[in-house]
């Protein structure tokens, strides 16, 4: 591979207004964590719960109101099917064309049927992978050992692999042909995505890099020591960067020039431009937000380190309602047709109404769920840190 000579000096970013912003609402008054009978796998023994409630917060007054209660069983019944990893799952699926694709902590990349779960093959690199990325039937992911790796979709064939001076956390990014990496160190680089070869890098500022995403022109970057930042895609320059003395795990959820993001340190949900890095709003949680918000019909929902779901308004940050499901959340809620799927480190995931955040629904998994799951069509797929990745169906 040739090497490009080219290096980029990342610009002075443009400064946020340094007086604080707080969200129109504060938190809820009392917490409230749904207690019952423990969720199981399903079967005759199952247990059935009610008395879960979701909290709804109308004004900074925090008069709080009781969404009514449902009555739901484990969702056994919705399984279409499982399949068993080589290794543990802690990143979300890619689904591109009937076909599941998995990276797993013990190195293994996978690829199988979406309606059967037959495996149709596997890859070794030795090293812990991250997420795959899927474009143009390539599947391209990062190694903890510094390498980057394209696979044929169809066959799973190695066709170049990549190096680096460190290993990689972050999932690759396509698009227009080329493929974007984040190094250990700081160090960003943009790929042919035909031959791996570099056509450009730069430095940033902040170097345990360890989430990276695209919006347009710009490439979004989250840090664990310090920071999200925003770089254009084609030189380098720092558009913004924003709380570079917190942790952020996952890069900015982006909707209508709005780029929302959620800190480690302080368990705070930020609206901010996502042209200017400017803030426009704040809201708290009562643990770290380590997954992006995602964002769906004027609301962003947040999953917690202290177990809760929030739901805030997209364009004031006040709170919609908050659920509390007794067990950390790590990775993003998932929208599907107005249910919002959410998986806890108890192993449980939970389909909750988008509307009053209450439980339509649950599934018991193998194992803690630290994924976000991924939707294709009538049927999610929830990866657990067992090294399972279930199928359930939405419309049963």
């Amino acid at each position: 591979m040739t090497e490009d000579t080219c290096r980029f000096e990342w610009a002075r970013p443009q400064t946020a207004d340094d007086e604080r912003v707080d969200s129109p609402a504060g938190r809820e008054a009392v917490p409230g964590t749904p207690r019952g009978a423990t969720p199981s796998a399903g079967g005759p023994d199952a247990r059935q719960r009610q008395g879960w409630r979701a909290r709804s917060e109308a004004d900074a007054n925090q008069r709080v109101t009781q969404a009514p209660d449902r009555r739901v069983t484990s969702a056994d019944s919705r399984v279409q099917f499982r399949f068993r990893a080589t290794g543990p799952v802690e990143t979300a699926p890619a689904v591109r064309d009937g076909t599941v694709y998995l990276g797993c902590a013990n190195g293994c990349t996978h690829a199988f049927d979406g309606d059967t779960g037959r495996e149709r093959w596997s890859f070794r690199t030795g090293d812990r992978v991250t997420a795959p990325a899927v474009a143009q039937g390539v599947v391209y992911a990062g190694t903890n050992g510094g390498t980057v790796v394209a696979l044929d979709a169809a066959t799973g064939n190695p066709r170049w692999e990549f190096a680096a001076a460190g290993g990689f956390q972050a999932a690759p990014a396509v698009a227009d042909g080329e493929v974007f990496v984040a190094a250990d160190g700081g160090r960003v680089a943009a790929l042919h995505a035909a031959d791996g070869s570099r056509l450009r890098a730069f430095q940033n500022a902040s170097r345990a890099l360890c989430s990276l995403g695209l919006d347009g022109a710009r490439l979004l970057l989250a840090s664990l020591d310090g920071g999200a930042y925003a770089r254009d895609r084609t030189d380098g320059r720092e558009h913004w960067r924003f709380e570079p003395s917190l942790a952020v795990r996952h890069a900015p959820e982006v909707a209508d020039g709005v780029a929302y993001l959620g800190t480690v340190d302080d368990g705070r949900v930020h609206a901010i431009s996502a042209v200017t890095g400017r803030e426009q709003w704040r809201a708290e949680t009562d643990g770290g937000v380590w997954a992006s918000p995602t964002v769906a019909d004027g609301t962003v929902f947040v999953g917690s380190g202290d177990g809760s779901v929030y739901a805030f308004d997209a364009e004031e940050g006040s709170l919609a309602w908050r659920t509390d499901l007794g067990a950390r959340i790590w990775a993003s809620p998932t929208v599907a047709d107005g249910a919002l799927l959410v998986g806890t480190d108890s192993g449980a995931v939970y389909a909750l109404d988008g509307e009053d955040g209450s439980v339509l629904w649950w599934y018991r998994a193998a194992d803690a769920v630290v994924a976000p799951a991924v939707v294709s069509g009538a049927t999610a797929y929830v990866a657990d840190c067992g090294g399972t990745v279930t199928a359930l169906s939405l419309s049963a």
